[in-house]
């Protein structure tokens, strides 16, 4: 980067009072060398895929205990000597000499508040993975355990197993899908499916007409292999395999499904190129799994239609899920229905800078990285998806649009190594379900009542009810919130959260799972939603 662009982001930093990420620091001096050095190192690494890591020497960052302030500049800035400026950066040279291999950066004078500072700013670097060595570690004023250090968020630190994987593999420019396959030949393609790629894809007419070892070379699907023959890419063996699976272990996708009214599950798998797969997946859905009621609101002109989950969310996750798969690991891609929710798994975590936590907060995501480059490129020609890093604002705003609950995105840790999308049914179509089920079945009316007398004519409170209702564990997991309830006459999910003591996305497991038992509403939109006792 440019001198003037880093002085110019810099001073949009500190103007900004930008908080420390995983690519911005400060530190007072040059005095905290173990810190200095490992973070500096961890911009080599660069795990969360940014333009460039930034060190602020001479800018304390703020830790006020009683307004809750952290990790921003304090403003004016402490500074450095304009005398200790040269002895500063000697320094900062000397600490990047214990990063191998060497780390390319800029070393940057400044002023502002009409004090210096001194910007560290490091390149992402080529050839890594970047490691401090031993003498960090010996040196009793540094004593740094040597290591590849990454940074995620504000943490500075060794990566876990998952995430060493990850860094020798970004650094080895390894991609599963651009690499040829171990056996498939021009052979495994199927002309037919390439055809029909290149129609609905309105390609030229004389590219169509091409012959198939032509194609397949204009569309760089194979390679000559090292003893004759054409082997073809693992992309191509995805798109146009009759099986891909019979080549690359578990490339297909299986929705299996809960059995009403047993403890069983049936299963339907879906192979075939992987577009292909996309498009059954969801006719499967529309066919087998969607419903909706036309619902009529008394005095009221008009209706509205509310789905158990809407056609649009599903369609963007199942769609994600293909196109986002690592095709390296031998698990499918599972789609699990219950009567209560969706769950959509993945064996792979999104590609840095999205996290888990970027999935549940935010709706755009344009600064992105793409694991399987030629299939995004192709599903985009096909129109499987409409354009690129949209998939989850559209299908929140589905959700939001049918009045669902939020989608819930999982693992909330940095170790285990799957994505999990949670959409739960929305709460109007369960509750109609249930009425109209009660209707066609004498015994489930029963139980209604006998539920319905419980609730109007016991004394009991609610967490004694519940208690007889809940397994133990779930019971204790709850207990915050039902004595809330009990207490208070409702509770909303922000206040659920703080009473339990959880992630954003446990409270709301634990929220539907008091609604599942029958004795507890929501009532109000997403934004204003409270939960309370049902009459």
């Amino acid at each position: 980067m440019k001198t003037a662009d880093i002085l110019r982001m810099a001073h949009d930093i500190i103007d900004g009072c930008a908080i420390e990420n995983d690519h911005i620091e400060y530190k007072r001096s040059a005095s905290i060398k173990d810190s200095i050095i490992k973070t500096a190192c961890a911009y080599c690494n660069n795990y969360m895929n940014r333009e460039i890591g930034l060190l602020f020497i001479g800018i304390q960052e703020e830790d006020d205990k009683e307004t809750g302030r952290k990790a921003v500049p304090v403003r004016p800035i402490t500074g450095i000597d304009e005398a200790k400026i040269e002895t500063t950066e000697n320094e900062l040279r000397s600490l990047l000499s214990y990063i191998h291999p060497k780390p390319t950066y800029h070393l940057l004078q400044d002023k502002i508040d009409d004090r210096y500072y001194v910007i560290l700013a490091i390149e992402p670097g080529n050839d890594g993975p970047y490691e401090t060595d031993q003498r960090a570690e010996k040196d009793k004023k540094i004593n740094l355990k040597a290591g590849r250090y990454i940074r995620v968020r504000r943490d500075t630190r060794l990566p876990n197993k998952r995430e060493e994987f990850e860094l020798l593999k970004k650094f080895a420019d390894f991609h599963f899908t651009s690499e040829l396959n171990e056996t498939a030949t021009l052979d495994d393609l199927s002309y037919e499916y390439m055809r029909e790629y290149l129609v609905r894809t309105n390609a030229a007419q004389d590219i169509r007409e091409m012959s198939k070892l032509d194609m397949a070379k204009a569309m760089h699907l194979i390679d000559s292999s090292e003893y004759g023959g054409y082997r073809a890419r693992n992309f191509a063996v995805l798109m146009f395999a009759e099986k891909p699976d019979d080549f690359i272990p578990y490339a297909y996708v299986e929705v299996i499904r809960e059995v009403v009214g047993t403890d069983k599950m049936e299963s339907k798998r879906f192979e075939g190129p992987i577009w292909i797969q996309a498009q059954r997946v969801r006719e499967y859905f529309k066919d087998m799994i969607m419903a909706s009621y036309t619902v009529r609101e008394r005095g009221k002109s008009g209706a509205h239609r509310v789905f158990n989950w809407p056609l649009e969310m599903f369609e963007e996750l199942a769609t994600n899920c293909i196109l986002h798969k690592e095709y390296s690991r031998p698990q499918y891609i599972g789609i699990y229905v219950y009567k209560d929710r969706l769950s959509f798994i993945n064996h792979n975590r999104p590609l840095p800078p999205i996290t888990i936590q970027d999935l549940n907060e935010k709706v755009d995501f344009d600064d992105r990285h793409y694991l399987n480059v030629q299939l995004k490129e192709m599903f985009f020609n096909l129109d499987l998806i409409q354009s690129y890093g949209s998939g989850i604002r559209r299908a929140k705003a589905a959700m939001e649009r049918n009045g669902s609950p939020k989608l819930i995105f999982a693992p909330d840790n940095d170790t285990d190594d799957y994505t999990q999308v949670l959409a739960y049914i929305n709460e109007e179509f369960a509750r109609i379900q249930v009425e109209e089920n009660e209707k066609e079945k004498s015994q489930e009316a029963n139980e209604d009542a006998d539920n319905s007398e419980l609730l109007s004519k016991s004394s009991k409170k609610l967490k004694e009810v519940l208690k007889e209702v809940l397994k133990e564990k779930d019971y204790k997991k709850v207990l915050g919130i039902i004595d809330i309830i009990d207490t208070q006459g409702s509770i909303t999910p922000s206040y659920a959260q703080e009473v339990c003591g959880k992630s954003e996305a446990t409270t709301w497991r634990y929220l539907n799972m008091l609604v599942n038992t029958g004795f507890v509403i929501s009532e109000g939109k997403t934004t204003d939603k409270v939960y309370k006792r049902k009459q």
